[in-house]
């Protein structure tokens, strides 16, 4: 009876202090930390993982006050492999990824446009048409279930190879290429070459055992995945052969259910500047690449004249056609979106 009684006169003080407590209980999970995990391919060496997305996650804690935070998990950490990434995102497997369209290429015909031969003069042009498309709408439906927090191109797609180099476009007839995309696949196909599509933290141990001869790709992989150790001649070919594109982005529902105060923060911190920052980050890189093998005597540096690109382009021509009528096939407005691009079509 005793301990009944202490039970049940402690529960009629106290319980205005427990209603109480579970009212600051309830207030201090609203203002709890919140984590998002971003999972990429790519390792904690890579120059977007140093350079944008590390910074990326330092900014969100400090913009927060701590109260958001961004997890990395590089090198798919945490299960699938690299063409999943997208996927993973949209299901909500992870709040956010890393990766390329390229990898998923059918889920992407609007955005493989920028893998359309000479497009775009370089990079940085490549990442604010990307932008004029998205904000126009013309990508929107690629992205479905996603929001986009940073869009760019890389640089020029070259190529380098193991035993043979690529001087000319003739040089690439028989020659078997790791292609970075469907777009890109065409190209090596019209040229003669035969593409096969693989993840880039697949293509050193094919490079190494002579199972490709070599990869179109851009330059930034040479010291980002090593390529120099297995690969000894480099083709520098200019804007000819398009650009893959990168994104990061996040799981809708996990940016809906965010504060306004920490949607406004990624809001802030992503977009359109950080895009323009990864890409003249994949640009130096290239540089730095490109750079690093000249200085190798053991290496070769190869680079197309003005006059061997207006050659390929010209033969190359045709998939502007041929693509717009996939889109049209696809109900898709291809011809609209190359007008954006300052391209016209007879």
């Amino acid at each position: 009876m005793k301990t009944t009684f202490s039970i049940t006169a402690f529960l009629q003080t106290s319980a205005p202090a427990m209603v109480l407590a579970a009212g600051v209980a309830g207030a201090s999970v609203v203002s709890a930390q919140t984590e998002l995990r971003l999972h990429t391919f790519v390792g904690p060496s890579h120059i977007i993982f140093t350079q944008i997305l590390e910074p990326l996650a330092a900014e969100i804690e400090e913009a927060s006050g701590g109260e958001l935070t961004l997890t990395l998990y590089p090198s798919m950490q945490l299960g699938g492999g690299a063409p999943q990434l997208i996927r993973q995102a949209q299901e909500g497997t992870v709040d956010m990824v890393f990766s390329l369209p390229g990898y998923t290429s059918p889920q992407f015909p609007r955005t493989q446009m920028m893998e359309l031969p000479g497009l775009s003069a370089d990079g940085v042009a490549s990442t604010e048409l990307m932008w004029d498309l998205l904000d126009n709408g013309y990508l929107a439906p690629e992205f479905d279930g996603l929001k986009v927090l940073a869009l760019w191109a890389a640089d020029d797609a070259g190529i380098y190879t193991r035993d043979r180099p690529i001087r000319s476009m003739d040089d690439i007839s028989g020659m078997i290429l790791r292609s970075p995309s469907a777009a890109q696949a065409g190209q090596i196909e019209a040229l003669g070459g035969t593409p096969v599509a693989m993840p880039i933290t697949e293509l050193y141990p094919q490079l190494e055992r002579g199972v490709i001869d070599g990869a179109m790709v851009p330059f930034t992989t040479i010291l980002d995945f090593r390529m120099h150790e297995v690969a000894n001649y480099y083709t520098i070919t200019g804007p000819i052969f398009g650009r893959s594109q990168f994104t990061v982005v996040m799981n809708e529902a996990s940016y809906d259910r965010l504060s306004p105060e920490h949607q406004e923060i990624l809001d802030n911190l992503t977009g359109i500047d950080l895009s323009r920052r990864a890409t003249q980050a994949y640009l130096d890189r290239a540089d730095e690449s490109v750079a690093f093998v000249r200085d190798d005597p053991s290496k070769e540096v190869i680079e197309f004249s003005e006059e061997e690109q207006a050659r390929i382009l010209e033969a190359l021509s045709p998939i502007y056609g041929e693509w717009a009528a996939e889109m049209d096939a696809a109900g898709i407005d291809g011809r609209a979106m190359l007008a954006v691009a300052g391209i016209e079509l007879d």
